[in-house]
């Protein structure tokens, strides 16, 4: 169980003390804390002595706030095992995602093909013929394609060699093989908090016993991170250090630094997620790629969805080569190996990679520009940090209100993916997050829709079920 110290939860209420009695404010505080998903569901909280002392306030206080709050369903005790965060009614997962839906879709964060994708398709089309006398099935990927992906990983200080890639069919296939290849059931596996949906469903159908790990403005909770890999030793641990989604925030290069270090004294396979890490909106300087940090159990994946195209289902892993040659011996369950003629096109893609990067950049930067200025004019109680890249803002909202308004908002053929979604248990209700690829006239009017609701998402603040994606 990890355990969240009296120093660091004094550091996270911050100044609680507002009106109402010290009981109330400190028990809001820690409700606030943990529907947040800042402190972690089934860490361990300070003795009521050890926390009264760090917050200069009487026992008395703090054993009245956890005694409301073990009344509220927010934490568990038991004699001779201290007190522990949780939720009302248990740790239920968010509901299961459907594709589709009428009207503005802000479930998925994507954007149409780039204009050079069809001339790229083209020159793909013309080079197949050379490849038909081949039977077309290469587990690790297509030779060239496999040398390009390695050649993009030097450009960016990393030395890869050929035989330290496989090809995937998407980074999610990577993070699937990479769960198949090194995770026993029952693990432990560190996650972050939020994190991307789909990967920790993954991880649940793997049957781990996930472990979140705060992510703030700042980054990683460092400290939280590091006493998690000591204390648990997860099997697996996956992380997305650039441009993370869904909060945008880019990890410093000390903090990779001091991550992979205790994970690899932890003996955790590493998996680090890439996918938007080309997506470098305001030209800020990158940390090296967080693999540098690693060692041989550090997978890296990525792919081309975002960058490029969703609809371009080519995606790598990269690692130490007999670490690649395990998940090409869990591939082989599921699948022998990826579309040839999508390889062609990815290599192609990979060569034009910096022409097709500049036109992606400037349409995002726009799109974003237009959802912040519609936000800051319509709803400026809404806060958020404007993020240096990636897809989404994450938008922490005034009220606990991300699931109603996300179902009153479909009802308007607003389709959003709330809060809760991105935790590994029910917390986040504060938050919504907010891709900006529609074309901003549709940010706009998603904007505005959201306005609307919001009265009414406050006066509806009991979750129900929604269905929604990533």
């Amino acid at each position: 169980m990890t355990i969240t110290p009296a120093s660091r939860l004094r550091e996270l209420l911050g100044p609680w003390r507002r009106d109402g009695t010290s009981r109330e404010r400190l028990a809001a505080a820690l409700r606030s804390l943990i529907l947040d998903g800042q402190v972690a569901i089934e860490s361990r909280l300070p003795a009521e002595r050890t926390l009264a002392t760090a917050l200069g306030i009487s026992r008395a206080t703090v054993t009245a706030a956890y005694d409301q709050l073990r009344g509220e369903g927010y934490i568990a005790s038991r004699q001779g095992s201290g007190s522990w965060a949780t939720l009302p009614g248990g740790h239920r997962a968010a509901p299961d995602a459907i594709v589709g839906g009428p009207g503005l879709d802000m479930r998925i964060a994507a954007l149409p093909a780039p204009a050079a994708l069809e001339d790229l398709f083209g020159e793909a089309t013309r080079e197949l013929p050379r490849w038909l006398d081949h039977h077309g099935y290469d587990p690790l990927g297509l030779p060239p394609l496999r040398r390009a992906i390695a050649a993009w990983f030097d450009r960016r200080g990393l030395p890869t060699r050929p035989e330290q890639i496989v090809v995937t069919n998407g980074a999610m296939h990577g993070l699937d093989l990479s769960i198949r290849a090194a995770l026993p059931r029952g693990r432990h596996a560190l996650v972050e908090l939020p994190s991307y949906p789909v990967a920790l469903d993954a991880l649940r159908g793997a049957a781990a016993l996930l472990t979140p790990v705060p992510v703030t403005r700042d980054g990683w909770d460092l400290d939280a991170l590091l006493t998690t890999a000591r204390s648990h030793r997860p099997a697996v641990a996956y992380l997305m250090p650039d441009f993370h989604n869904p909060t945008g925030v880019l990890i410093d290069e000390a903090s990779r630094r001091s991550a992979l270090r205790a994970l690899g004294a932890a003996g955790t396979v590493v998996v680090i997620d890439e996918t938007f890490v080309e997506l470098n909106l305001d030209g800020v300087d990158m940390p090296a790629p967080t693999a540098s940090f690693g060692d041989e159990r550090t997978i890296t994946v990525g792919s081309l969805s975002k960058a490029v195209w969703g609809g371009l289902r080519v995606g790598w892993a990269r690692g130490d080569p007999a670490l690649i040659h395990r998940l090409v011996a869990a591939r082989s369950t599921s699948d022998m190996s990826g579309p040839l003629f999508e390889q062609l096109v990815a290599t192609h893609v990979l060569a034009h990679l910096g022409d097709i990067l500049a036109e992606r950049r400037a349409v995002i930067r726009r799109r974003r520009d237009a959802l912040a200025g519609a936000l800051d004019r319509t709803l400026p109680e809404w806060r958020y940090v404007l993020p240096a890249g990636g897809m989404f803002l994450w938008a922490e909202l005034p009220e606990p209100i991300s699931t109603s308004l996300s179902l009153a908002a479909a009802e308007q053929e607003l389709q959003l993916t709330p809060g809760p979604r991105f935790a590994a248990a029910g917390v986040l209700e504060r938050h919504l997050r907010l891709p900006f690829t529609l074309a901003p006239a549709q940010l706009e009017r998603a904007v505005e829709i959201l306005a609307g609701l919001t009265p009414r998402a406050v006066g509806e603040r009991t979750p129900r079920s929604l269905a929604y994606v990533a």
